[in-house]
């Protein structure tokens, strides 16, 4: 998440959404001139200049976070700021945005110490454990939808709304990223330079099956059922 004083804008950052690259981008915004450089992971920031959330494997101590929820980010920085700073997000197809969150557990899963691997299969035994440990199948359309059926999925609404309320003044869309850049950019009166856009987290999953290819009816409602709100929002459809 970040929060820029000298441009007055917060952007609350969402899973599997490409949302490290877009912090990375507007960051810059959130130091004093001459300050910044890129990184992937980052340690809390807090300045008169901004803030950006702790980013790494851990949130420690940290009091700012780069998932946070919109009504913390809220509740902290107070309703003067959230109410006056130019707000935005990113938002990608469900169905597009599981497939990825489905292999992002498989690495985890498959980088198990064997401590992991033991307290994996005990709880998988009794029926419980995170979806990605009670998931089967051979192939791996098999298991992203038993993934999906035993719970797998990215819960991301509290990003952009509040009380059931959309709080974000703009949204980006992960399938329009360079164009969405812009246009923030554009609202902000930055410069919009899209050679400084990184690509992070790239690799994370193969794309030799179609995303058509990994949904069944059940699947699909499933996804259809969770993501709702996303999909009327944005008019999302399983892509062809």
């Amino acid at each position: 998440m970040l929060i820029s004083h000298r441009k007055q804008f917060i952007f609350t950052k969402t899973k599997k959404t490409a949302g490290t690259s877009v912090e990375s981008y507007f960051e810059l915004y959130c130091m004093p001139d001459g300050e910044w450089e890129q990184v992937h992971a980052r340690d809390e920031y807090v300045s008169e200049a901004g803030i950006i959330g702790y980013r790494g494997s851990s949130r420690s101590a940290a009091k700012w976070y780069h998932h946070m929820s919109a009504a913390s980010i809220r509740d902290l920085i107070g309703r003067e700021i959230w109410d006056s700073y130019y707000k935005f997000t990113v938002i990608r197809n469900p169905f597009d945005k599981l497939v990825s969150g489905f292999y992002m557990d498989e690495k985890i899963r498959r980088n198990y110490t064997q401590l992991q691997r033991l307290k994996s299969s005990a709880k998988r035994l009794m029926g419980k454990g995170r979806p990605i440990d009670r998931t089967t199948g051979r192939s791996e359309v098999e298991r992203f939808r038993s993934w999906l059926r035993h719970g797998g999925a990215i819960h991301d609404r509290d990003k952009y709304l509040i009380d059931g309320v959309e709080c974000v003044d703009y949204i980006i869309r992960y399938e329009a990223l360079n164009g969405g850049i812009r246009h923030v950019c554009e609202r902000l009166a930055i410069p919009f330079e899209p050679e400084r856009i990184p690509q992070f987290k790239k690799g994370m999953r193969p794309h030799t099956i179609p995303v058509r290819d990994y949904f069944d009816a059940e699947s699909e409602a499933i996804v259809r059922k969770l993501y709702a709100w996303e999909i009327e929002r944005c008019g999302y459809e399983l892509p062809g």
